[in-house]
Parts: structure tokens; sequence; C-alpha cells
């Protein structure tokens, strides 16, 4: 029996590389060179961004059943699709999302709303390590109960003033009152603060940077700083890859903000909190852009192995 760890990258700000991040996350904690772990990846999102990310990718067309199908007939198994040994995806549907969000409004009372997904995540965890769901930027029925069934929330913040303001109003308007109303049953943790597009060369993002870190202190900060990199745009338009020293950078960026996210998890597993956690970059160090010995190790054997 694996993990079965459910994680979702968000927050209510579109246009912070979310869908990036996460798939990323998914494939870097998939390959068996870095950390063999089974991963499944989920597309919930409005736009399908990560369908088309993984079509380009792996040069696939077809998927059994998007996730939308699978949901309305109650399980999730028929609609997963193997991409390598360690990776599996659920596609997403740019047309059925409302279908699915209508069906959940209209169920019987408000838990049975909000717990819509969690006999069919329940079902599937066994299976997997980290199960990554893509998600809208919204607060819709679907996304409030995909985040019922989450374990650990990366709220990923772009550095900006107005950015800095969404992600309190995220967590204390939107996280905090569903712990509220379901205090025995909510079991999701926000695991971090990820600052996100941040240009070391603008001196008031900086500034930004740091008023967040004096905001939530330094223990609910990722260490790991996912900056504007053009390398991950390039991704978003070709597909990913795994073939040159600037796909290295990009993997060893993301192979260090997974060890920290496992980190973190430890950190709450044991602990229930993450009070003095502090992480040390191991493969990239963000703010100098600079590739650290253990992340040119990493092999450049192609995206699909």
């Amino acid at each position: 029996m694996k993990k079965g760890r459910v994680v979702v990258l968000t927050n209510l700000k579109g246009g912070v590389g979310k869908t990036t991040d996460t798939d990323l996350l998914a494939i870097v904690a998939s390959k068996p060179a870095l950390f063999n772990q089974k991963v499944l990846l989920i597309d919930v999102d409005l736009q399908a961004n990560t369908t088309n990310n993984i079509k380009r990718t792996f040069n696939v067309n077809q998927f059994p059943q998007s996730f939308v199908k699978a949901a309305q007939t109650g399980t999730l198994k028929n609609a997963i699709m193997p991409l390598t040994e360690n990776l599996d995806i659920i596609a997403g549907s740019i047309a059925e999302h409302e279908l699915v969000d209508s069906i959940i409004d209209n169920s019987k009372n408000k838990r049975e709303r909000y717990f819509y997904f969690k006999k069919m995540v329940d079902e599937i965890r066994p299976k997997y390590d980290y199960i990554f769901f893509d998600v809208a930027p919204s607060t819709d029925s679907v996304v409030d109960a995909i985040i019922m069934v989450t374990d650990y929330i990366i709220a990923v913040q772009e550095v900006k003033r107005m950015a800095m303001e969404g992600t309190s109003n995220f967590i204390s308007n939107y996280l905090q009152p569903m712990l509220n109303n379901f205090p025995n049953e909510a079991q999701f943790q926000v695991a971090g603060i990820l600052p996100a597009l941040l240009s070391s060369r603008k001196k008031t993002q900086l500034l930004n940077y740091k008023k967040t870190v004096a905001r939530y202190g330094e223990d609910n900060v990722f260490h790991t700083i996912v900056k504007n990199h053009d390398r991950l745009e390039a991704f978003g338009e070709n597909g990913f890859s795994l073939n040159d020293y600037n796909d290295r950078k990009m993997f060893a960026l993301f192979a260090d903000l997974f060890t920290e996210l496992e980190l973190r998890i430890e950190s709450f597993e044991k602990t229930g909190d993450v009070k003095d956690f502090r992480y040390e970059s191991h493969y990239f160090d963000s703010m100098t852009n600079t590739t650290l010995p253990a992340g040119k190790e990493i092999q450049l054997d192609g995206i699909a192995e």
C-alpha cells in the first residue's frame, strides 16, 4: 500500500504558473533515477492545460475518460492512463467542467457537496505515493470538494503586493471556514507558501518576498523559489523535455521543491507543525540560479522514461 498523499498547488489568482509547477513536480517525483514515486496527475482545471502539456510531452491524444466523465460514474479508476512506469494521468476536459459542478450543487446537503469526491479518491489512494490535482484558480463546488480530500496545500504566491493580500484572503476566508465547518473531517494542511515569478532584479519584488517571510514566518514559506524562468514558459508552449543544460536546471529546481515538500510533510506527520523548519538547497540554489553538484548529476535520459 502506498502513502496516497493528495497535494494541490493553488491560489485564487491565475497566471502564476501553478499548472507548470504541478506538472513538473509530478514528473520529477515519478522519475526512477530521482525519487521513484508512483504518481497520479489529475487535471481539473477549466482550461485543461495539464492535459495539453501531457499531450505535447508524451505524444498522446487519446484518453480513456475525462475526469468529469469518470466523476459522473462514481469512480475515477477507469479514467487512469499510464504515461510511464511511475506516472499516470486522468485527463481534463474544457467543455465538461460545468456538468460535474452542477451535479455537486444539486447534492442533497452541504456535507455531501463538500465530500463528493471522497469515496472516489479513497478508492485509488492505495495505488499511489502522491496524487497531484491541477485545479482552477476559483472557489467553485468542484474545487471545494477537491480541497476536502486534499492532504497538503501549497499556496502559490506571485511576489507582488496584491498577490500577497490574495494569499491572506485565500487562507483566512476560504480555507479556514472549511476547517471550522468540518473540524473532525477536513484533513488538509497548508504545507507552505511557494514564492513564484520572482525577479531578483526588481527591488520591489525582493522587498515583497521579505515581507512575505516576515508576515508568515520563515517556517511557513518555502525556501525553494520558482523564479520567472523563460524555460518554464517554453515548457508550457512545447511540452516538457529533459534534453539540455537548461532543462537540467529546471529539473534540479523542482527536485529541490519536491525534497522540501517531503520534509515539510514529514514534519507535519511527526509533530503536527513545521515549527523551526529550515531547508538548505540540495539540487539548485533558487536565489543565485546555480545548479548544485547533486543537480548536475541529474541524468538527461529523456522525459518519457
